[in-house]
């Protein structure tokens, strides 16, 4: 009974105390107010070298991405074609089943 109290409120301390400790090495820590965070960049440890960082900004200068990004704009989607024909989408619905017709028919109506 003597030693139940004291490992009882340790424990308790120690889950009240972990969270704190896990975020005390995180980028951001929570706090009160309207942000609702505050930011600590000296608190995370990256995994990238300098060599990398300098590599990669160096690539980014050579495509563009650099001069885009700097400007604030967003980064141009690349386009991609589609991976079937409109042959190949329609063959493939002739050759459902009536109830898997039925059941497209049911999710996204009858298209008229």
């Amino acid at each position: 009974m003597i030693v139940r109290k004291p490992l009882a409120l340790s424990l308790i301390a120690l889950a009240i105390a972990a969270p704190g400790l896990t975020s005390a090495s995180s980028l951001y820590h929570p706090a009160g107010g309207e942000e609702g965070f505050t930011t600590h960049p000296n608190h995370f440890q990256s995994s990238l070298s300098r060599a990398d960082v300098l590599e990669s900004v160096a690539v980014a200068r050579e495509d563009g991405t650099l001069a885009i990004l700097s400007r604030g704009d967003a980064l141009p989607v690349k386009a991609t074609s589609p991976s079937k024909t409109r042959e190949q989408v329609q063959q493939e619905y002739l050759n459902m089943s009536s109830a898997e017709k039925q059941r497209i028919q049911e999710l996204y109506g009858t298209g008229g």
